[in-house]
């Protein structure tokens, strides 16, 4: 309780004010207050690491989210129970701002949740506030359990310590297509080309050109913007790294990349034209289960895990033919490996949690499952498996079951007994199952999704830092006449875009900067703006 209260005392008046960086107001300066009465301070020091007894029991630990984790996450829920005997508590918020609001309100009335799941702002935003508890003396990274995401946990160093060490990495993005209209056009698929070691972007736009050249209604690529493609140079747009924040929208490389997303955008090979456009086409984001059911577009940038299954669910339904397959995005030649963006799965301590042995155990535990040998097969069995499945209850509103397996409208509940056995009707009634929509992957799309993410196969794995501080900084990079998204889809120039934002950019940045050498700073009630240049 006392490390709890130092805590509270060290954020109280600072945090609540602060984090309203989350939201699309302008970033507080770091000033002292001039008015001529002394407005009361807070100042940040970094939670000094709580000894804990690792005989000690689990118990419970309280975690804030904005999604139904105890539902969504049952199975990990009921581990944590029969293997730690731990339990869980759950505070429910609003998401984005609202939600580092509340965390930050916790904090700061000594009140800190125990754990809580990474999200981007979590870095370098919320560490900027110390916000977080160091795990450097509780988590050997070094460790063969934590070795597959040692060189990811490393991209989220903040001054020297690890506050996040995530239990799993993911694709975060690919290039998603549907090969049967490639095959129909005599056009080479991307997988073979990967094979070859010729997926790059010079092939890239090679397809994209012979694509729009078969028919004015044919877009070549929509989804994602320009930092993902920055990202195959090998470079980040906005890199954290030895304690620096590096801007490097002016750098060689993403200049590089992003006049040549510009370029090809001027032949009609990125987004919808204008005409297009008029014709009721999308430019930049579609919906994946939407995006293919024309026959129109050639790629999806778009996360696999998802656009894979939606885009594949609705082609199968609509009755269209389809093999839906994705590969990562190409290999830019001049760099000297093979780059792609990533992202991470995990949680984090906040600052002052009281039953930090309870959270760590419950980030162990995810931990362990991600490995597990076992765990590994079976998700890939289940990917690959063409075994019909159904819906958990009775189809027939009259079912009218008597057992105690139903739900309060008399509708059987299929057991897991009758579930194992495969059982297709029900007992009840006799009215035959019905069965529920399965993706089924292929093996070989299955293994590179596993390669994708992974820090031992052919890819080195990047985090861009674009969402990492504000809804100010991020706007100006993502999105309708940003930086990285308005030369890919909207006849955009980066040269006159990065002229004129780039200084706005640095501004925001520079408060982060200022944060980081001041180990958290000193900030009053009467802080100034930042200038927007």
């Amino acid at each position: 309780m006392k490390h709890k209260k130092k805590i509270a005392f060290i954020l109280t008046a600072v945090l609540i004010f602060s984090l309203s960086a989350c939201s699309s107001e302008p970033i507080p300066e770091i000033t002292p207050d001039t008015s001529g009465s002394e407005a009361p301070k807070s100042s940040f020091a970094e939670p000094a690491a709580a000894s804990i007894d690792e005989s000690a029991e689990t118990g419970t630990i309280t975690w804030l989210v904005y999604e139904d984790l105890l539902s969504e996450m049952s199975e990990m829920v009921n581990l944590f129970e029969t293997r730690y005997g731990g339990s869980i508590e759950q505070q429910m918020t609003g998401s984005g701002s609202a939600y580092f609001d509340k965390l930050g309100s916790l904090i700061a009335i000594g009140d800190s949740p125990d754990i809580v799941r990474y999200e981007w702002r979590s870095f370098p935003h919320g560490m900027s506030y110390n916000m977080y508890t160091p795990l450097d003396s509780y988590i050997d990274l070094d460790s063969e359990l934590w070795n597959g995401v040692k060189d990811a946990a490393e991209q989220f160093v903040y001054n020297g310590r690890h506050y996040y060490a995530p239990n799993s990495l993911d694709t975060n993005f690919a290039l998603n297509y549907n090969n049967r209209v490639l095959e129909e056009n005599g056009m080479r698929d991307p997988m073979e080309l990967l094979k070859n070691g010729e997926w790059t972007w010079t092939a890239f736009e090679d397809m994209l050109k012979q694509w729009v050249d078969l028919d004015p209604a044919h877009i070549g690529y929509n989804g994602v913007g320009g930092m993902i493609f920055v990202m195959t140079t090998g470079t980040k747009t906005i890199d954290i790294t030895d304690g620096n924040i590096v801007n490097n929208l002016k750098s060689e490389n993403v200049n590089r990349c992003m006049l040549w997303l510009e370029n090809m955008r001027k032949q009609g090979l990125l987004g919808a034209s204008a005409d297009q456009q008029a014709q009721g086409a999308v430019s930049g984001y579609v919906d994946p289960g939407q995006a293919f059911l024309d026959g129109n577009l050639l790629f999806l940038g778009m996360n696999p895990t998802w656009a894979y299954g939606a885009s594949k669910e609705s082609l199968d339904k609509a009755g269209l033919e389809n093999e839906m397959k994705f590969v990562p995005f190409p290999k830019d030649e001049k760099a000297d490996k093979y780059y792609q963006g990533s992202n991470t799965v995990g949680f984090m301590i906040p600052a002052g949690a009281p039953n930090i042995k309870g959270a760590l155990d419950w980030i162990t535990l995810n931990r362990i499952e991600e490995t597990d040998e076992e765990n590994i097969a079976g998700a890939k069995a289940k990917a690959v498996s063409d075994v019909k499945g159904y819906y958990p209850k009775c189809a027939n509103a009259g079912c009218n079951d008597t057992s105690s397996s139903r739900d309060d409208k008399g509708r059987h509940i299929f057991t897991d007994e009758e579930n194992a056995s495969g059982m297709s009707v029900c007992p009840s009634c006799g009215e035959a199952r019905r069965e529920k929509y399965k993706v089924v992957w292929s093996e070989e799309q299955y293994d590179l999704y596993t390669e994708m993410k992974s820090t031992e196969g052919r890819f080195t794995l990047l985090f861009d830092n674009v969402y990492g501080f504000n809804d100010d900084v991020s706007n100006l990079l993502i999105g309708t006449g940003s930086l990285l998204d308005a030369p890919v889809f909207e006849d955009g120039s980066y040269t006159n875009l990065v002229d004129t934002l780039y200084n706005s950019v640095e501004s925001y940045i520079d408060f982060y900067r200022n944060l980081m050498k001041s180990g958290g700073g000193t900030v009053t009630a009467s802080a100034e703006e930042v200038p927007a240049n």
